[in-house]
Parts: structure tokens; sequence; C-alpha cells
């Protein structure tokens, strides 16, 4: 263990989980005294959120900004959620923000997101970081970084999901995430249907809006990517078949905060893109691909992503979640020939057995066996074509600090 991690489990662990609100993150904040001099943005949505922030990320440096980038879940060390200039920070840069933190709130009770928000903060704060990429948790009306003003708030899109702590229905989550929406700011958009509480809110903050497919459009072959608006025109090569609305939002996002991009520089950041876990290709022979699917919307896109690699091929599969995900199984029943549903050592997963009644008996291959011994069984037999790991962040971060392939 590292003394960042018995740090962590020290202090972090040990506070009180149930705070919310953004009352207590607001004192420490200015107890703190941070005073940020960059741009700062906000990005909510029920998926996209890590894309764009990457890409806002590679735009930043093209432009030779120096670039901060906070976002959720980590896969491996949480140094991951805090970043400068695409890298994660160190142990010891980690380590005394968190204990500045704790050292100002005295007995102010923070929970841990609140907790690594504000150490977040302090660090790119200190670092003169000249563009804040801040990613939204869940929701957006009550996470920590929403005590932040931000210059431009960005909601990719609102889909179903998270409903036991946003409410039901899109609407209800719609509102939670308008949350981050500021008075007379820049606010986008990243979907072409708009729910009616996002729409009232825009209204209440007169937000200077701009919306996917009304006032920016992104057109996508098989060859490349048309993105235009009334002003500018770039047209860019699809090499990594990254989310083409990612791709939109984050152009028009870099723009409206001034800053001036040549199509050459957008390319450059496209090529640049790296973002792991999300229908990330790992090998070609056999085809194994990671990704980490927890939501409706999210498994349509990793379906299209299967139907152009795995047919004709022999498919095994394993997943894990942290809920029960039969929708999340039964859309892939067509697809996968083997199903595998490990133990893993997050034990905030769902037990494996969950899972066994959302396929047919003859194609499951194991349950209950750790995560080294379920890949290794696939890869010993020696029949499958293609391998999908997918479901939670826990397992693919568990697949990738394993180092199976």
């Amino acid at each position: 263990m590292t003394k960042l991690e018995a740090w962590i489990r020290k202090f972090l662990f040990s506070e009180d989980s149930s705070e919310k609100g953004l009352k207590n993150p607001q004192k420490v904040y200015d107890l703190l005294n941070i005073q940020p001099k960059g741009k700062i943005i906000l990005i909510s949505g029920t998926n996209g959120k890590g894309t764009t922030g990457e890409i806002l990320t590679q735009l930043g440096l093209q432009k030779g900004l120096k670039v901060g980038t906070f976002s959720s879940p980590h896969l491996i060390r949480i140094n991951e959620r805090i970043k400068i200039n695409g890298q994660p920070i160190s142990d010891d840069l980690f380590s005394n923000s968190l204990e500045s933190v704790r050292e100002a709130k005295g007995d102010i009770p923070l929970n841990f997101f609140q907790f690594l928000a504000l150490a977040m903060m302090k660090i790119f704060n200190d670092e003169d970081i000249d563009l804040w990429i801040v990613e939204i948790g869940i929701g957006g009306r009550l996470d920590p970084t929403n005590i932040l003003k931000a210059d431009l708030s960005i909601i990719t899109n609102v889909q179903l999901d998270h409903e036991e702590i946003l409410g039901k229905g899109i609407e209800n989550i719609a509102k939670e995430k308008a949350g981050i929406i500021r008075e007379n700011q820049n606010f986008i958009f990243g979907h072409s249907h708009m729910p009616n509480s996002l729409k009232q809110e825009i209204r209440i903050k007169n937000a200077n809006e701009s919306i996917l497919k009304k006032d920016f459009e992104v057109k996508k072959n098989k060859e490349s990517i048309l993105y235009f608006d009334k002003k500018n025109q770039f047209k860019l090569e699809d090499k990594q078949n990254i989310d083409s609305s990612s791709i939109a939002v984050a152009i028009r996002s870099f723009i409206s905060l001034g800053f001036k991009i040549s199509e050459n520089q957008i390319q450059k950041a496209l090529d640049s893109f790296s973002i792991k876990g999300r229908c990330e290709v790992i090998s070609e022979d056999p085809f194994i691909l990671l990704d980490v699917c927890h939501n409706l919307s999210a498994l349509e896109k990793l379906k299209t992503e299967l139907q152009k690699n795995i047919e004709g091929k022999k498919t095994a599969a394993i997943f894990a979640s942290s809920k029960n995900s039969y929708d999340l199984v039964s859309p892939l029943k067509e697809m996968i020939d083997c199903w595998h549903f490990p133990r893993c050592k997050e034990r905030r997963l769902m037990n494996p057995e969950q899972f066994l009644t959302s396929v047919n008996n003859e194609s499951i291959g194991s349950h209950g066996e750790s995560l080294e011994v379920t890949y290794k069984k696939i890869k010993n037999k020696n029949e499958f074509d293609a391998i999908i790991i997918y479901g939670s962040f826990y397992l693919v971060g568990e697949f990738l600090e394993s180092n199976l392939v």
C-alpha cells in the first residue's frame, strides 16, 4: 500500500459519507482561498462526459494551454481522477492537497466526493491551470464541483440512469443535471431532443445555449467527420472511431470559450485522443474489447461496435455490474456464444449468481470464479475468436491492472 492509499484509507473513508449538499464544500472552498484564474468547464450528462473531456483536454494542449482534467471513477489508481496536461498527478501532490483540505475543514464534515473535489480545486488553483475541465460525478445540482463559477456548462445528453438518486424519469434527471447551468453564461447540449425541465432552466438562467443539430452539427461517413456551425467548418479524418457527438460538443465548447482553433490543430487533438475502457480494442487476434458500459444508451454503442467487429467470430463475454443489470445482458444474447460472470475483488459488485437467469443455461461458461481464472479458462480453450469484457468500471479496472493480455 502506498502512502497516498494509506492516507486515503485513514482519513477519507473515516468521514461522514452521508453529508450532502453544497453548504459544507463551499465553506471549505472559501477557507482554502481558492481563486481560479483559468477558464472553467463543467461537464454533466449520462454518457460521453469522459470522451468530451478528453477531446477538450487535447484541444487545450494543442493551443499550448496548461490543462487540468477532473474525472471519475478511476480504473486502476485514484490519481487518474486528477490530471495535469493529460497526466495523472503525483502521489506527493495529491497527498499534500488532501492534507491541506483536511487542515482547512477542521470539524466541517465532508464525504468522499466532496473531499476529492476540493483537493482537485486546490491543486488546479495552486498550479495556475489555464483550462479547468471538470466532470460531474452524478447529476449536477448537488455535486460538489457545482460550487465552481463555471464559464461554460455542458450536458452531453440525458438518458435513464441513477434514477434511485436523481429521481424517476427523464424530466427529473434533466432537472438535476440542469443545476450546473449558470446565469447569462454559455451552455451546450449534445443531443437534439431537450427535456422540458432543461428548457425551463435555460429560460430562468437566461443562458446562451447551443444545441446539437440546431446550432452546430456533425456528419460522419466511413472516412471523415464534418463539423460545421454558422461560422466554422472543419473536415476531419476519423482514425479512432470516436463518438461524433462528443467531437462536435468539444469543438463547439472550445470555440464558445473564445479560443481560436484550426482544422489542423483539431485533427492533431483527435489523433492524440486516448481513453481507456470505452469500447477499447486491446487486441485484434483474438479480438478483445473492453467497455465500461453501465446503462442502456452506452449498451447501444457497444452493440453497434460489436456488430462491426465480431460477425462470424465465436465470442465469449465476461460481465460484472454493481446492479442487477438484465437489460445490459439480454440485448447481446444473440451475439455472444458463451457467458462468464466472475467474482471480482470489488465487493460492491453484484453476486455473479444474480446474472445466471439473464442467459440460457447452455451458454453459461462459468460463474463465481476470479477474473483471472475466468479469463485464463477462456484463453486456454483456444476456441474463441473474440472476448468482450464489459459492465462495471471495477471489472475493467481489475482486468487492466492484472495485465492478463
